[in-house]
């Protein structure tokens, strides 16, 4: 795995929230989920209720996208692949935790639960190592000369 990969999912391992996208009827349609990041599978999971529209979205088209931003690190991640759903109770044990207590009723056992796990197969990061201060002094300093900001380092993966 090239240092690259390796930096994306050092990224992502730390992303609490998530913008999760699927197609309704033709148009892009976004919603925040928590992630459960997997490094070693190299998959991303969401608990979701199994009669949520995600699902029903998900069976007429698989392709799914996912946005994560860390504003106070300045880090940015893009994910496309294809979304597979599951009703595993022994993968609905493994990932339950007290987010999953907030959100379902029943428990790991009984909540009417799925999990959909995503595959990458493209992804795109911006590594920054800049704080806000520094980013909004670098800007100033494009704005003012001919030359571009310098906004960390940019990565385009295939997966």
């Amino acid at each position: 795995m090239s240092d690259q990969h390796e930096r994306f999912w050092e990224i992502l391992e730390h992303m609490q929230v998530c913008m999760v996208t699927t197609e309704d009827g033709g148009l892009l349609r976004s919603r925040p989920m928590a992630p459960f990041i997997d490094t070693g599978e190299k998959t991303i999971q969401f608990v979701t209720d199994s009669d949520s529209a995600k699902i029903y979205e998900m069976n007429a088209d698989a392709n799914i996208a996912l946005s994560f931003v860390d504003s106070n690190k300045m880090l940015f991640a893009s994910v496309s692949g294809r979304g597979v759903v599951s009703r595993d109770r022994a993968l609905i044990r493994e990932l339950w935790g007290p987010y999953c207590d907030v959100f379902f009723t029943g428990g790991a056992e009984h909540a009417d639960v799925a999990v959909i796990r995503v595959v990458p197969a493209q992804a795109e990061y911006w590594d920054n190592d800049k704080n806000k201060i520094a980013m909004a002094a670098e800007l100033t300093r494009a704005y003012f000369t001919e030359a571009g900001p310098d906004l960390g380092e940019n990565a385009k993966l295939d997966l």
